[in-house]
């Protein structure tokens, strides 16, 4: 018969090859990246593809320049009108006129506010916010969830 300690020799053994495997593992993808870019940089076709298919309005172009005035061209998805009373750029607010849009239609807002304050070329991601108005509601705020990301123009 076997002593009990030999039993557990082996058992402690396994445990400590597993845990030399596990760090090796997370070494090995810590060095590849794969934890220190999680959640970090958008790219402009993800940024794109989320502003395009909002509901219930969808920001459908832009033009952002290093300076001078810049363009929003939003789209009501919805069947119902739209009022949009505010912008909110990168974490400012931005007077604008409101603006009514009826089911499909699309319109284009403009304010020297809409730049980036980079060099041309150079990348953005800006933060995104609408105040907006239905027949049901009033004061909607909507922040987007993924900055707009481009380059200046």
């Amino acid at each position: 018969m076997q002593p009990i300690r030999a039993r557990g020799q082996g058992t402690t053994e396994y445990l400590i090859i597993l845990a030399i495997v596990i760090v090796i593992a997370l070494v090995v993808v810590g060095v590849l990246g794969g934890f220190g870019s999680q959640g970090s940089a958008v790219s402009a076709s993800q940024s794109r593809s989320y502003w395009t298919t909002l509901q219930p309005f969808a920001l459908i172009d832009w033009s952002v320049p290093a300076s001078g005035t810049g363009s929003l061209v939003l789209k009501n998805v919805s069947t119902n009108s739209i009022t949009i009373t505010d912008v909110n750029w990168n974490n400012s607010a931005v007077d604008v006129t409101d603006v009514t849009l009826l089911a499909n239609q699309t319109t284009t807002i403009s304010s020297s506010r809409f730049t980036c304050n980079n060099s041309t070329g150079q990348s953005y991601a800006l933060q995104v916010g609408f105040t907006y108005s239905t027949s049901a509601l009033t004061g909607i705020k909507f922040y987007g969830r993924t900055p707009l990301v481009g380059s200046c123009q």
